[in-house]
């Protein structure tokens, strides 16, 4: 797993030092992957911690939503995209309901409902990391055999 300093964390997120480290160390919010251990070390990130910081500033500066009132969903959420694969999330939106609760559902599945939910289309952030990170186009199928000529 790939991991990033904070440098490249705060051009990815557009985050400041103060509001990263705020987020981060002071209230908790979202743990980075590896903790500084001690003066001088630095936190380090990866890209699915990144993707939820990109996600916390889209709801705080996009929706006005109060971020600290979220801390359990951006515990579910954090637990849920470490079990996702990059390509798998291409494609896809997170859904968050009024009652807190969220899924990632593919856009084509997207549909009305009756109830009120803020949808955030996560390929926008998945192109930014995939630049930040250095990661390649997904493939969309493993080639399985090599082209042989047929006679």
């Amino acid at each position: 797993m790939r991991l990033i300093n904070a440098g490249v964390v705060q051009e990815l997120t557009g985050l400041t030092a103060d509001q990263l480290r705020e987020w981060t160390t002071r209230r908790d919010l979202i743990k980075p992957d590896l903790e500084p251990n001690g003066p001088g070390s630095r936190a380090r990130y990866a890209w699915q911690t990144v993707l939820l910081l990109r996600l916390a500033v889209a709801l705080r500066q996009t929706f006005h939503v109060e971020l600290q009132a979220q801390r359990s969903l951006f515990i579910a959420l954090a637990n849920r995209l470490a079990k996702a694969p990059f390509p798998a999330l291409q494609g896809t939106a997170l859904v968050v309901r009024g009652s807190g609760t969220f899924d990632i559902v593919p856009l084509e599945e997207i549909q009305i409902v009756d109830a009120d939910v803020l949808i955030i289309r996560l390929d926008p952030h998945l192109d930014v990391l995939s630049v930040g990170f250095g990661l390649n186009e997904p493939m969309r199928q493993l080639p399985l055999f090599p082209a042989v000529a047929v006679r």
